[in-house]
C-alpha cells in the first residue's frame, strides 16, 4: 500500500467513526481516535526488525517510483537488496536499493548532505559516490544506513536527474518508516544461506590472503549476505555474496564444472573471475528463484584463485 494510499484508507476510518450523529448510549463505549504517528529517534533494527530476512522490493513505493522512472522490467529481489532497470534522461540505468558495504561508514563520513535537514525522527540522507557513480545513503539515528545506487554503463549520463530519481526514492522509503510502516520479511527454507554469515562460514581471511598474496580481512553488510576482502577498486580483492536468481545454466563465456563436490559456472571477466553454485528454492515460490553464492575474484590468475577458493568454501554449505 502506497503512502497516499494509506493516508486516504485512515481518513475514511475516522470519518466513519466521527461521522456518526447520534449520541452513545451509556452503555456503548466511546470512541477511540487513531494511535498517533510513532515518534523519537528511528533506528534501523527498530524500523527493519531482522537484516537478514527484509523483502527490499516491499520498502519501494513502484507506484510513485513509476511516475518519473518506470522500471524496463520486473523488479528483481535478492537476499539484501531489490534492483530494477530504468531510463533517466534518456539513458539506461540500474537502480540498486539495499544494505551497504560495511566500508560505507568510512565513506559516510566525508558524505554530502542532500537536501534540506526535513526527514523525521533524525533520519537523513547523504550523497557518496563510488567509482563516478552516485551513492545515496538514508542514515538512521544508530549511524546505520540503507543505500540506493544507480548505475550506467556511461557514467557522464549520471546528471542531476539521476540524484533527482534517486533523493525522490530514498525520501519516500524514510518518511514511510518514520510513520511506522513495517518491512516485510522474506521466509527462507531450512538450509538457507540467508542464514549463513558470508564473511566466516565458508572462508577465513587466512586462506583468502593465502590466495590472494597479501593479507586482506573481510568486511560484510548488515544482513551478513555479502562479504568483501580487500578493498573496492583494489587490484586484488576477493567478494563472496550469497543471492536470488534464475537457475544458473551455462552460455556462452559461461563454463561448468565440478569445485568441491558441486555443480559450478565459472565466467572470466575483464581482469576478474566469478564462480557461482546454486543451492535450494527461494522463499517465493512464485519467482521461480534460486538462492545462489558466488564467489568474485579481482586479481591476476583471478579464475585459479577463484577455483581453489570455491574448492574450500562450497563442502561448507548446508546440505
Amino acid at each position: 500500500m502506497g503512502r497516499s494510499t494509506a493516508f486516504a484508507a485512515l481518513t475514511t476510518a475516522v470519518l466513519l467513526l466521527t461521522g456518526c450523529a447520534a449520541t452513545p448510549a451509556p452503555d456503548t463505549p466511546p470512541s477511540t481516535s487513531a494511535a498517533p504517528p510513532p515518534t523519537g529517534p528511528l533506528a534501523l533494527r527498530e524500523a527493519l526488525g531482522d537484516p537478514a530476512t527484509v523483502d527490499f522490493c516491499g520498502l519501494l513505493d513502484f507506484s510513485e517510483i513509476e511516475k518519473t522512472s518506470p522500471p524496463l522490467s520486473e523488479p528483481t529481489l535478492s537476499m539484501g537488496a531489490c534492483s530494477f532497470q530504468t531510463r533517466i534522461a534518456g539513458s539506461a540505468a540500474l537502480i540498486s536499493f539495499g544494505f551497504p558495504d560495511d566500508r560505507a561508514k568510512e565513506r559516510l563520513a566525508a558524505a554530502t548532505p542532500v537536501g534540506e535537514p526535513s526527514l523525521p525522527r533524525g533520519l537523513r540522507v547523504v550523497r557518496s559516490d563510488l567509482q563516478g557513480q552516485p551513492l545515496l545513503h538514508l542514515v538512521f539515528a544508530d549511524d546505520s544506513s540503507l543505500r540506493i545506487g544507480t548505475f550506467f554503463e556511461n557514467r557522464e549520463a549520471a546528471g542531476p536527474e539521476v540524484l533527482a530519481v534517486a533523493t525522490k526514492i530514498l525520501d519516500g522509503v524514510a518518511r514511510s518508516l518514520a510513520s511506522g510502516k513495517q518491512a516485510r520479511h522474506l521466509e527462507y527454507r531450512d538450509g538457507s544461506l540467508a542464514r549463513l554469515d558470508a564473511c566466516s562460514a565458508l572462508l577465513s581471511g587466512t586462506e583468502v590472503s593465502a590466495r590472494l598474496g597479501e593479507a586482506v580481512s573481510g568486511k560484510g553488510d548488515l544482513s551478513g549476505h555479502q562479504c568483501l576482502w580487500g578493498d573496492q577498486g583494489a587490484p586484488r580483492l576477493v567478494r563472496m555474496e550469497f543471492g536470488l536468481g534464475p537457475h544458473p545454466k551455462a552460455a556462452g563465456g559461461v563454463q561448468e564444472e565440478r569445485l568441491g563436490g558441486r555443480r559450478s559456472f565459472v565466467q572470466e571477466v575483464s581482469g576478474g573471475c566469478t564462480v557461482l553454485t546454486s543451492h535450494i528454492g527461494g522463499p517465493d515460490p512464485e519467482r521461480n528463484q534460486v538462492e545462489h553464492a558466488i564467489l568474485a575474484v579481482q586479481a591476476p590468475d583471478a579464475c585459479r584463485v577463484a577455483r581453489e577458493l570455491a574448492a574450500i568454501a562450497w563442502p561448507k554449505l548446508p546440505v
